[in-house]
């Protein structure tokens, strides 16, 4: 009886966790969605972007509900990390990192990941072990195939590097006291 009553508890408590963590996240992609890339930003948009939040998920969840969730789970791990590690990486360290080099970045990176992905769900096993190894953990090449994009075009669009990195860069790096005596100085 105890047990049961503990174990109950512990269920509750784990799913009311689940939920409040997903809806805040459905609310933090929805009013993204809504300010960026919604026409407009009133409150029918926000329910549009909220269910826009929920469907893409869903959509995804239905796709890959045959994978163990351990796959699955890395899967989504290997498209996040090529799309975003070498934007915050150059993003944060390199002065010369331009929008258009952090996008085309961010699109074949985690493009070229998406397609490996798509393939492995497929079952497309590739020929051999070294072919099937690069689909099932797609990060090994595409999270430096991310880093070179962006830094080849943003070698190319050197004019496009926005007029205040440097100080934001320089913000980014300073110790907290430094920060403090230059902007009271």
């Amino acid at each position: 009886m105890g047990g049961d009553l503990l174990g109950a508890l512990v269920a509750g408590g784990a799913f009311a966790a689940f939920l409040s963590t997903a809806s805040g996240l459905t609310m933090a992609v929805a009013g993204v969605l809504t300010q960026d890339v919604l026409p407009s930003r009133g409150v029918r948009h926000f329910r549009l972007g909220t269910v826009l939040a929920m469907a893409m998920p869903l959509a995804a969840s239905v796709l890959v509900g045959g994978l163990p969730v351990a796959d699955a789970v890395g899967l989504a791990f290997a498209v996040s990390a090529s799309s975003f590690c070498p934007l915050l990486v150059l993003g944060i360290w390199w002065r010369r990192l331009t929008p258009p080099g952090a996008a085309a970045g961010m699109l074949v990176g985690g493009g070229s990941a998406l397609l490996a992905v798509a393939a492995t769900m497929a079952g497309y096993p590739g020929e051999g072990a070294a072919l099937h190894a690069l689909l099932a953990w797609p990060a090994l090449w595409s999270v430096p195939l991310g880093f070179l994009t962006m830094i080849l075009v943003s070698l190319a669009t050197p004019g496009r590097v926005p007029p205040d990195t440097a100080a934001v860069l320089a913000r980014f790096h300073l110790p907290e006291e430094l920060r403090t005596e230059v902007t009271t100085a």
